[in-house]
């Protein structure tokens, strides 16, 4: 019943978004908890699995005694035209017993097909999960370029407002003032770019976590460099959900072959029917003196049928024996994913793994260089102001520290990216980025 609410909640909330009238602040936790609630491909997998769920549920049912009430009525104004046992009121009861009846395997399997569909909701989830990181970090990351460009930004225009007094007298070359212009026209350039591209991420994190187009959001920074996860290669190979559902798929066509070869067997049915039959009804509508009994016909008689019947294939023209072979086919398919899949698993553990290391130590070196090239920049602009230096060394060392600072946000985000990744193989949270 909770999960019932819950999916009616979210695909009426994936139908009306909530409308957002002010800045919402929301953390990277719940973004992937409203992404989980809200966005179409989750709904997806919730329908996927629901339905499994129902095939499953419905293969379990079809193993019972099937009750039926049966009902007949037919009048006729001559014996020699009425049906017999054509009028009934029957309760029915039917039952297959043969041990190797098909209908056995198949609940097996489409309870199998529904642990499939389960493990792929799981992994749709991880799915959305790593896309909302993605966008997150992406945010955070082009907010922090746009605040680098605005730092260096102030530092060049204090410049040029310097250099315009002197440059209007004669006394600076022309070449600072144009060499500052174009520092300043490639910062707007690289500025307008990855505005744009804020743009786009802020809409499409907006649009996947349940909000309007053009709500406005505010995001929580991330303060913690998590460490690596220890182990996480054995670890993923029993927890990732791409994989369990290959898993339960190789099973699930397995059982199908194994259905589809108990069609050659004989099938027995039970059946069993009590109630009221005879040839004539409750009442004859037209006299007629040659009609046995009154004249309203005879009453019918009560009692109990049992059946039990044999169905042998003799001769189907290899209709069964195409099933067979196209489920085997299928089952070789599954077992040819699953091998590929535990493959690919292994080489992106390795370059996740491998990246973020590379990244992590990359981001060590950045901190340390950073407050250098911040020192050499400032003494840079101070030596240039007092003339001890020309502005292509002034201009070299704003830039330089420019780069530092993003190439140390970069190794940051790029970081926590490599992290996401590798919480997307394992299947599992076990980094805390807050």
């Amino acid at each position: 019943m909770k999960r019932q609410r819950f999916f009616l909640g979210a695909l009426a909330a994936s139908l009306f978004p909530t409308r957002a009238f002010s800045a919402q602040f929301l953390s990277l936790q719940d973004a992937i908890s409203r992404a989980e609630r809200f966005s179409p491909q989750a709904i997806i997998g919730f329908l996927r699995e629901a339905r499994a769920h129902s095939a499953a549920l419905g293969a379990q049912d079809a193993l019972l005694p099937q009750i039926s009430a049966v009902g007949n009525y037919q009048q006729s104004n001559s014996q020699s035209i009425q049906a017999v046992d054509i009028n009934q009121a029957t309760l029915n009861l039917a039952q297959n017993i043969s041990p190797f009846s098909p209908q056995w395997v198949l609940a097996r399997q489409k309870r199998a097909e529904y642990r499939a569909a389960k493990a792929e909701r799981l992994a749709t989830e991880e799915d959305v999960e790593l896309e909302v990181k993605t966008l997150y970090l992406a945010i955070l990351k082009e907010k922090d370029y746009l605040q680098g460009f605005s730092r260096l930004q102030k530092k060049l225009k204090a410049m040029k407002a310097a250099l315009i007094p002197r440059y209007s007298v004669g006394r600076v070359p022309p070449f600072d003032l144009v060499k500052i212009e174009m520092e300043l026209s490639i910062l707007a350039k690289n500025r307008e770019f990855t505005e744009a591209q804020l743009s786009a991420d802020e809409e499409s994190l907006a649009l996947i976590t349940g909000f309007k187009s053009g709500d406005q959001i505010e995001l929580k920074a991330l303060r913690q460099i998590p460490p690596l996860p220890f182990n996480q290669d054995s670890f993923a190979k029993n927890t990732n959900p791409r994989l369990l559902a290959l898993t339960r798929q190789v099973e699930s066509s397995a059982l199908a072959v194994k259905a589809a070869q108990y069609e050659r067997y004989p099938s027995l049915n039970a059946g069993l029917n009590y109630g009221y039959e005879g040839s004539n009804g409750f009442f004859n509508f037209i006299p007629n003196t040659s009609y046995p009994g009154n004249i309203y016909g005879l009453p019918l008689e009560s009692g109990w049928n049992a059946s039990l019947s044999l169905n042998l294939p003799i001769w189907d023209w290899g209709q069964i024996s195409a099933r067979i072979s196209r489920r085997e086919e299928e089952a070789a398919l599954y077992k040819s994913q699953l091998n590929l899949q535990r493959q690919s698993l292994q080489v992106r553990f390795i370059k996740w793994e491998k990246l973020a290391q590379s990244h992590l130590a990359d981001k060590k070196r950045m901190d340390q260089l950073l407050p250098q090239t911040k020192q050499a920049a400032k003494i840079q602009i101070k030596r240039y102001r007092l003339g001890a230096s020309g502005i292509l060394e002034a201009a070299d060392a704003l830039d330089i520290w420019l780069k530092t600072m993003i190439s140390e946000r970069d190794d940051y985000y790029s970081y926590l990216s490599d992290l996401a990744h590798i919480e997307h193989l394992m299947g599992q949270n076990v980094i805390s980025y807050e």
